[in-house]
């Protein structure tokens, strides 16, 4: 677990939070905003943050939806001005939308507000198929009441268990507003021994499945349509 492989893809931090990220082994972040606070000031405040910065930083747009059609004129307003695209789940038609739409990234804690996982075999399956990642949230874990915890825990073995059957891309995040709602990977390592992950599907959910959501959305502005790449 050497420095520079891991990636945070779900950050409210600011400057000296980004910092502590960096301190603990981070090699990017996800710079997140909300969809109604996404104007100029945000990107002059991401400007700012990443010239200063050692690390890879991308901005995010968290967008909370409705329902599906709300969610797809959000994601046409926001994807050209993302780096990531990220729909906060917990509707189970929301859900659907989130997984069935190639231009969403990420689908933030299907599982929101809710008993089950927000996740069947159906939505597992267009998740794998528009590579839509699933985020297994560590702030809503540690957040929750010691009562129900262990039915977060519970849901993300149950996203777990899918996500070895259909393959969808899955990532773990810590949705930091301070540096005290971070944690290290060295942490995460040892916290998912609860959702009985092993070593190589953590070292996907916060390396490689984070880093191919960044490549892809590199490239994406070198394609005319899907499939499609210009030349130079």
């Amino acid at each position: 677990m050497s420095k520079g492989m891991f990636f945070d893809l779900h950050f409210h931090g600011n400057e000296n939070v980004i910092r502590e990220a960096e301190r603990l082994g981070y090699a990017g972040l996800g710079l997140t905003r909300y969809f109604e606070d996404c104007n100029e000031e945000f990107i002059r405040e991401f400007d700012i943050l990443n010239d200063s910065s050692n690390i890879i930083i991308k901005k995010c747009i968290e967008i909370s939806c409705k329902n599906p059609e709300d969610l797809r004129k959000k994601v046409q307003k926001s994807r050209k001005n993302s780096d990531i695209l990220m729909v906060r789940g917990g509707d189970l038609k929301v859900n659907r939308a989130a997984c069935e739409d190639q231009r969403v990234d990420i689908l933030s804690q299907p599982y929101r507000s809710r008993r089950d996982t927000g996740l069947n075999h159906v939505l597992a399956r267009k998740a794998a198929e528009n590579s839509v990642a699933i985020e297994l949230n560590l702030k809503i874990l540690f957040k929750t009441n010691l009562r129900y915890r262990y039915r977060v825990i519970s849901q993300f073995r149950h996203i777990i268990e899918l996500q070895r059957k259909f393959k969808f891309p899955l990532i773990i995040t810590t949705n930091a507003n301070s540096k005290y709602d971070l944690r290290s990977p060295q942490d995460i390592f040892a916290l998912a021994r609860c959702f009985q992950m092993t070593f190589e599907e953590l070292f996907d959910a916060i390396s490689e499945t984070p880093k191919e959501i960044i490549e892809t959305n590199n490239a994406r502005d070198s394609f005319i349509v899907d499939g499609v790449k210009t030349v130079e």
